[in-house]
């Protein structure tokens, strides 16, 4: 972090900018960190993908099956690849407030530039308690704090969300709950002091054009764009340049890849299943590492694996993929 505590919500509006994914992570069929694949990921982002910043350790990274040591070694990582190309934000949910300032003082100590801590989900269920708990962790810590709100954990409303702001390093807010009624009210309570992303693509051309939202957080920017194909980059690009006739094109373009998602990746495990292996599996078929998962989330099964390519064909994502990355390897070896 390159700012001090007092500087956090400053820097966030100005770094938490542009299309953000969130990646998986990679582990090996011997239940150890792919730190190959970790890295090979997250340098298809940048290189191929063209985001603007990225988020490791989240829910669909699994953090809850890893070790804290784990979970350390893969922020290490971020920055060892990025070199601060785009900006790093790590998850740091825990329910131990001390576990949690832990991770989020190695963060700061490596060179990440935010983190995100999720609301936990025991104990904390009123105001003042999930109150006191960043409080506790802010206290211990000097980089800027990004809430994480979902219906998992005890929902944080807008009246919450505003008695948080009041602290220093409290400088973004991941929106993870349905409706646009609660976000509205959020955006209009703490907007101006914190930084807000809905955690959803399939809302954000409405979040840029209306809401005058600046940041995507979310997994989807790595799942519908390949090498040379990059339609979430583009459609934000044009609704920033005020061409909505583009962006909207754009972004009603790749409506069959959202019914891809609907189908086989619901929301924040919403369905019968947190859907990490699915994810995993699209990104193998688009040529990124994918790798097993760890309990308690289930492997795909061989049916499963065979209708999700089959509607990924079906979308021409994977045919784009390979055309991609051939284009790519042709003007590597020209350079």
């Amino acid at each position: 972090m390159n700012y001090r505590k007092n500087e956090a919500k400053e820097a966030a509006k100005r770094m938490l900018r542009g299309v953000w994914t969130a990646l998986p992570t990679s582990f090996t069929h011997e239940h150890t960190l792919d730190e190959k694949g970790i890295a090979s990921n997250l340098e298809h982002c940048i290189t191929h993908l063209k985001i603007d910043g990225h988020y490791c350790i989240g829910n669909v990274g699994e953090f809850w099956a890893m070790t804290n040591e784990e979970r350390m070694r893969v922020a290490e990582i971020n920055v060892d690849v990025t070199k601060g190309r785009v900006p790093l934000i790590t998850g740091c949910h825990h329910q131990n407030p001390y576990e949690a300032a832990r991770l989020a003082k190695h963060a700061q100590d490596v060179g990440i530039d935010f983190v995100i801590i999720l609301t936990p989900y025991m104990a904390a269920r009123g105001d003042d308690a999930v109150y006191d708990y960043f409080k506790f962790v802010s206290e211990r810590v000097d980089i800027g704090i990004v809430l994480f709100n979902t219906a998992q954990t005890y929902p944080i409303s807008a009246k919450l969300a505003q008695r948080l702001a009041t602290i220093p390093n409290i400088c973004g807010f991941k929106q993870g709950m349905a409706g646009m009624a609660a976000t509205t009210l959020l955006r209009d309570i703490v907007g101006k002091q914190i930084e807000v992303s809905v955690a959803d693509e399939a809302p954000w051309l409405y979040s840029v054009a209306i809401n005058g939202d600046h940041w995507l957080l979310n997994y989807c920017p790595h799942l519908y764009q390949v090498p040379g194909y990059l339609p979430v980059r583009d459609y934000t690009l044009a609704a920033q340049a005020g061409d909505m006739n583009k962006a909207v094109e754009i972004c009603k373009s790749i409506n069959p890849l959202r019914s891809v998602i609907a189908k086989w990746i619901p929301g924040y495990g919403s369905g019968s299943r947190m859907a990490i292996a699915e994810q995993k599996y699209w990104m193998e078929l688009i040529g990124m590492v994918g790798g097993p998962v760890r309990t308690p989330c289930a492997e795909m099964t061989e049916e499963m694996k065979k209708g999700m390519k089959a509607d990924l064909e079906a979308t021409g994502l994977i045919a784009k993929a390979k055309a991609g990355f051939a284009a790519a390897a042709t003007q590597k070896r020209a350079a």
